[in-house]
């Protein structure tokens, strides 16, 4: 079976996230969970249901149709978990993908790469919190001659780092922050790489 990871979002024609016209394929997971965090739907390590309330029509379809029983509308009218809402206000944020399917998206700009120098930035949450995922993408990206970048904050393994920025040409964006915006407990090196 093919590696899979989980992303929330591929942006393409991105130019802030390394040189060049790029594709910037944002992971899910972080282990800061910073408070001025501009993605903060990618902390978490895993799919998420979001529930967006200004798109909810108050129909209650979804908590009528469920088989299982698993919505309800509470008594202020929010309604608890689905993905069977003609409203949209529910919706999953991440998905796993495989390797491939990550590349053939970003292989579809592949003109605007070589015209602008650029390529493929990889981002999140934390670029570096899923390895394995990572590793095999740039590694397939590599070989289709594409440039990669990765945006991080470096809160992962010194291992894992190693390991990844070996991979790279020579371009890596990290976030640095005074040690007193880290929390103590990542300081202090007890946080996982995985959350």
């Amino acid at each position: 079976m093919e590696m899979k990871g989980i992303v929330f979002n591929i942006q393409k024609f991105s130019i802030h996230d390394g040189p060049g016209v790029r594709t910037t394929v944002f992971l899910k997971g972080c282990p800061l969970h910073c408070k001025w965090c501009s993605n903060p739907e990618s902390q978490l390590s895993r799919v998420q249901i979001m529930y967006h309330s200004d798109n909810c029509l108050h129909c209650q379809k979804c908590v009528h149709t469920c088989p299982e029983k698993a919505i309800s509308a509470a008594e202020d009218g929010r309604i608890h978990i689905d993905f069977n809402c003609p409203g949209r206000a529910l919706t999953n944020e991440g998905e796993y993908k495989t390797v491939d399917e990550v590349v053939d998206v970003c292989m579809q700009d592949v003109d605007f790469y070589e015209e602008s120098g650029g390529g493929v930035t990889i981002s999140g949450g934390e670029g570096m919190v899923q390895p394995d995922f990572v590793e095999a993408l740039i590694l397939r990206l590599k070989e289709k001659g594409i440039h990669t970048a990765i945006e991080t904050t470096g809160c992962v393994s010194p291992e894992v780092f190693h390991r990844l920025t070996g991979l790279l040409p020579s371009s890596i964006s990290c976030s640095l922050m005074s040690s007193s915006m880290i929390p103590r407990s990542i300081r202090l090196g007890q946080v996982s790489a995985t959350n």
